[in-house]
């Protein structure tokens, strides 16, 4: 090494001790179930690097465009319109067409692929990482279990590892694995991960103050209703599970807390109902609801509301039809499910007894909200892997919590009792 390069590196190191004395302070002020979230978030963010580069191949791809499915021409054909001050009709909502403009404006282009890069970036390792210690957050706050919040951050940072390996079974794991993968690591430009991650955000939230009596503080439900708002944004399809958590805070913490999260919810709200106002003449809609057809030649077509509300997919027959489409070929389904079901109910109870009714409501009956809701629409059936993110969470965590109850009660020795 020349004098020169001792000397730059010599003149490096009081630069760098400036970074890490800070993170260092940092880390020293984390509890060893913190710091287990975030060696977690970092192994999610490899396994992220893993699939990304290839190292795991995923067949569908081309360069950082893996598998998504088609809502991305939707997205970027909204991004684009707005761009131009002339906003389109379209089925989804606008959040993630608001990430895409600045890439779209900077980079001076209107193709998907390129702007991919940045997206998947934003979605699968910020996102995707960030979710791993506010997934084992609200495990934490609403089992009260340590070592459960600890194994539910563990699996479900893992979670796309595991699903690249879980198709071993079928005739063509290829395609399974390229097309669920992505979705399950949101390495992808869709809305399924914010829309799934501003939920989390909000539970985690109101997660906060559960062995609390007194009145939350104000700025933390601002958060929860910017959160519900944003998620929303994203998708609109998660509506149900919003509506039954203002529900939970009305019950939970009273009028004066459902107001605050209101109004914050419709401040962030403003830039969706400006595109709803000046493209659907009402600021609290949906493209779903669209009193003319969206996706016409020639240009739309007036519908009268009562079409419009018999075309949406919800209907209860739909159930029927699901529980057919998988159980009529698969009727070894019924096992698992089954198990599920019991374990599901053994959660309630045990959770109801040890935390009581509003940790029941926040990690059951929230995410059972919005499951409900789409089992009784037609296009669950179809990608029931994508649909079911939002709930993935919860049911992740249930599962965890479900295992450590039951292996303490096998043992009958205080130190496994959770709570």
């Amino acid at each position: 090494m020349t004098d020169t390069q001792a000397h730059a590196a010599e003149s490096n190191i009081p630069r760098l001790s400036a970074i890490l004395t800070p993170v260092g302070r940092w880390w020293t002020t984390l509890d060893r179930v913190q710091r287990g979230f975030v060696l977690l978030l970092g192994l999610r963010v490899v396994i992220a690097l893993v699939f990304m580069l290839n190292i795991l191949p995923l067949d569908l791809r081309f360069r950082w465009f893996l598998h998504h499915g088609g809502d991305q021409d939707d997205m970027v054909a909204l991004a684009i319109s707005i761009l131009k001050g002339k906003p389109e009709p379209a089925f989804v909502g606008i959040g993630q067409a608001l990430v895409m403009i600045p890439f779209l404006e900077l980079l001076n282009t209107g193709n998907y692929f390129k702007i991919v890069a940045p997206l998947v970036v934003i979605n699968g390792f910020i996102m995707g990482g960030l979710s791993v210690p506010v997934t084992g957050g609200i495990a934490r706050r609403v089992t009260g279990d340590d070592r459960t919040a600890l194994w539910a951050a563990g699996l479900w940072a893992v979670l796309p590892l595991l699903t690249y390996f879980a198709f071993f079974w079928h005739f063509d794991p290829v395609i399974l694995r390229s097309s669920n993968v992505p979705k399950v690591g949101w390495l992808n430009g869709l809305s399924d991960g914010p829309a799934t991650f501003f939920l989390m955000v909000a539970v985690v939230l109101l997660a906060a103050g559960l062995n609390q009596e007194e009145r939350p503080p104000f700025w933390r439900m601002v958060g929860v209703g910017a959160a519900l708002s944003a998620a929303v944004m994203y998708r609109v399809h998660i509506a149900p599970m919003v509506a039954f958590l203002l529900l939970y805070v009305l019950i939970a913490h009273g009028w004066r807390s459902l107001l605050i999260v209101c109004v914050a919810g419709l401040v962030t709200y403003i830039p969706q109902g400006w595109y709803n106002w000046v493209v659907f003449k009402n600021p609290i809609t949906t493209g779903y609801l669209a009193t003319f057809t969206i996706r016409a030649w020639g240009g739309p077509l007036q519908r009268p509301i009562l079409d419009v509300l018999r075309s949406t997919p919800y209907h209860p027959r739909h159930v029927i039809e699901l529980l057919a489409y998988f159980l009529g070929p698969r009727p070894w389904l019924i096992a698992p499910l089954t198990l599920a079901l019991a374990a599901g109910t053994y959660v309630l109870v045990v959770l109801w007894k040890r935390r009581g009714w509003r940790a029941v409501a926040l990690l059951i009956a929230a995410p059972m909200a919005y499951v409900g809701s789409m089992a009784t629409a037609w296009p669950f059936r179809e990608d029931v892997i994508r649909f079911l993110l939002p709930a993935a969470p919860y049911f992740v965590i249930m599962a965890v919590y479900a295992a450590w109850s039951a292996w303490g009660m096998l043992k009958r020795t205080p130190e496994h009792e959770a709570g």
